[in-house]
């Protein structure tokens, strides 16, 4: 060999030894072949005391040893390489360092068998960063849920008292007075309603913010509901001078499924700002028809003014909790900056967003897409703000008022006598069982928010009472009934108001019950198991069906071992819940990227359980994400893919018993 061949081998050698990274080789035993210095320098061993002694595996802990048995060489095999898979290395001290690994198959050639090339970054120091970072976010977490339930507690402790300031405020105004006292109650009454507004702002941010709100699914009437908000911001509008136009498209269904008081809070925020902002002209509530589907409907909503317009550099600052497009809009106009926020945030709770226009000095629009599931029932009626209380004889109702605060108890009181409403009143839980052992009512008033025996216990109390006539009972709290819904109905509370409420919303509940809190209490017949299956549902499989999934390939590896084929079957099972856990977060998301990323990484664990069911799933979801599924399309590729993972989870648990 030539001096100068003999130094450029010399130097590729050197190249291959000290590079910056460590390099091994390793048969299909995973035996040690060749390993660089670099390498043995991280380990704490000499190249003697690896070399053909030791196994690639037994640098491993026993989880990544699992890992390498069951999907690592197995996709090495397969497909000839593997990228950057993260693996403990044991170092000849026992401690650890974190390593990227990156191998390729070197194919026989020149009577050498197969081998397999690695390379191994170490990766420590960004792990380390990577978990600082991380335990920085779930600080980070924590602390947003601390402000948030600390602006939860306040804006709860706010409206107790609110309470009672509003009601003064009704009943002051309802009241014979000279005009200068009903311009007082009017001013009273006017700026406790203010002070509600804004307390509902910062209540129902800080829910969105601690993740409590939740979209309902019921039926309600759209077409109600806008003639509803049109009544509601007509007088206001009519104040400014303003015309204030609805349009609802003929084709729009009026009975559809979902969540009304989102939507009713999204367009009020949206009407409420064009009508403050614009000083003449016009603001136009439009809803039309995007898309159908035998079961849904996509609806589009459109809020347009001609008001005073924002420039396009604030454009982004609007949507910015507590934020106005500029400081002199602030101090004309007033306002948290809340409502576009808490807009902006709901309509992504629905997997939408809020589209703005605006043109300065000429007007703005807001604009929204939702889907909707349509329904046939005809029998969804919107509540309305105002009611004749004259036309209602509520004479016959019994009333129980239960509630520690005697200010509330004073203010249910005065309602119910305008009514001409008989009452009892309460001021614990244990005063309403002892008053309900010697008198019967029709309906209760309970608040949930009492010492000693609370709302909640006193109502499961009550149930427990051998009453010849149960009666309704209709809580009360500075909670909205959706965050406490479990709850209520696990106590066997039929209804629930939130705190502070205007009269016609009482009136509404005891009208709403009226007929029926004679009733024989139907309870028991409610909680009775269902036996019937609704088509919507899924029925569960209480075996697990034998095309699901077959270990015949776990068992060939095994070689009958029942050993490793439980280290196999293990190993699956945690990998599934894995995945099942990133397949439910990719398709909520809406992700296709992520799921792709899933579908990847799962493809060993799922080919050597043959869970040829499972891969068609996952495929169809990932088409359907592609192909842009309606959501009721989704939901149900997403119940099916769910109820196949824990088939498969079902019985691969009973074979490791077996």
């Amino acid at each position: 060999m030539k001096k100068a061949d003999s130094k450029r081998l010399k130097a590729a050698l050197d190249l291959y030894d000290y590079a910056p990274c460590g390099s091994v080789s390793f048969d299909k035993e995973a035996m040690i072949l060749d390993i660089n210095h670099t390498l043995c320098i991280w380990l704490g061993y000499t190249k003697d005391e690896l070399i053909l002694k030791r196994s690639l595996l037994s640098l491993f802990r026993i989880g990544g040893q699992i890992f390498f048995e069951t999907h690592f060489f197995p996709l090495i095999q397969l497909q000839g390489f593997v990228k950057e898979v993260y693996f403990d290395i044991v170092r000849k001290d026992k401690s650890i360092f974190h390593g990227l690994i990156n191998v390729r198959e070197v194919p026989a050639h020149d009577d050498l068998p197969v081998s397999y090339q690695a390379t191994i970054l170490d990766i420590s120091d960004r792990w380390h960063y990577e978990a600082e970072l991380i335990k920085a976010k779930k600080q980070a977490e924590a602390d947003s849920k601390a402000k948030a339930d600390f602006l939860a507690t306040i804006s709860h402790e706010i409206r107790t008292p609110l309470n009672a300031i509003l009601g003064i405020g009704n009943l002051l105004h309802q009241t014979s007075l000279s005009e200068n006292q009903k311009e007082y109650a009017k001013l009273l009454l006017h700026s406790s309603e203010h002070l509600l507004g804004l307390v509902n702002n910062l209540l129902d941010l800080s829910k969105i913010e601690a993740k409590k709100i939740i979209l309902e699914q019921v039926p309600f009437n759209l077409a109600d509901l806008a003639n509803l908000l049109h009544q509601t911001y007509l007088v206001k509008s009519s104040e400014k001078g303003i015309h204030l136009h609805t349009n609802v498209d003929t084709d729009v269904p009026n009975y559809l499924i979902g969540d009304p008081l989102k939507l009713k809070q999204i367009l009020t925020n949206l009407i409420g700002n064009a009508i403050k902002f614009t000083k003449k002209g016009q603001v136009t509530i439009a809803i039309s028809k995007m898309k159908e589907t035998t079961s849904e409907v996509c609806l589009k909503f459109v809020v347009s003014d001609t008001g005073i317009g924002i420039p396009k550099e604030k454009l982004e600052a609007i949507f910015q909790e507590f934020a106005q497009a500029s400081y002199d809009v602030n101090v004309e106009f007033g306002g948290t900056g809340l409502g576009l926020t808490i807009s902006k945030k709901l309509l992504e709770l629905h997997d939408s967003s809020l589209n703005v226009s605006s043109e300065l000095n000429k007007g703005s629009q807001f604009s929204f897409e939702l889907w909707y599931k349509k329904t046939n029932r005809q029998s969804v009626t919107t509540e309305s703000n105002s009611i004749d209380f004259k036309a209602h004889k509520l004479e016959d109702m019994r009333v129980l008022i239960v509630d520690d605060n005697p200010a509330n108890i004073f203010i249910a009181e005065q309602y119910l006598d305008q009514w001409k409403i008989k009452y009892t009143s309460a001021e614990s839980g244990l005063e309403a069982l002892s008053i309900l052992e010697e008198e019967s009512f029709h309906l209760i008033l309970l608040d949930l928010q009492m010492p000693k025996m609370s709302g909640y216990e006193t109502a499961k109390k009550i149930r427990e009472l051998n009453l010849e006539s149960s009666p309704v009972i209709v809580s009360f709290s500075a909670s909205t009934k959706g965050e406490v819904q479990s709850a209520l109905e696990e106590a066997g509370i039929d209804d629930h108001l939130s705190k502070p409420f205007q009269p016609n919303e009482l009136f509404q509940k005891l009208l709403k019950h009226y007929g029926v809190a004679n009733e024989v209490d139907n309870r028991e017949k409610k909680i009775e198991p269902k036996t019937e299956t609704h088509q919507d549902e899924v029925p569960l499989i209480e075996t697990p069906i034998p095309d699901s999934y077959n270990l015949q390939r776990y068992r060939k590896m095994a070689n009958n071992r029942q050993e490793f084929l439980k280290k196999f079957i293990t190993s699956t099972l945690d990998a599934l819940v894995s995945y099942q856990k990133d397949y439910n977060r990719a398709m909520n998301a809406r992700n296709i990227q992520n799921l792709s990323d899933l579908i990847h990484k799962s493809t060993m664990s799922i080919y050597y359980i043959q869970a040829d069911r499972l891969t068609s799933l996952l495929n169809e979801s990932r088409q359907g994400l592609h192909q842009k599924s309606t959501t009721s399309d989704l939901n149900e590729l997403i119940d099916t893919c769910n109820h196949e993972f824990e088939t498969i989870l079902k019985g691969l648990h009973k074979d490791l018993k077996n």
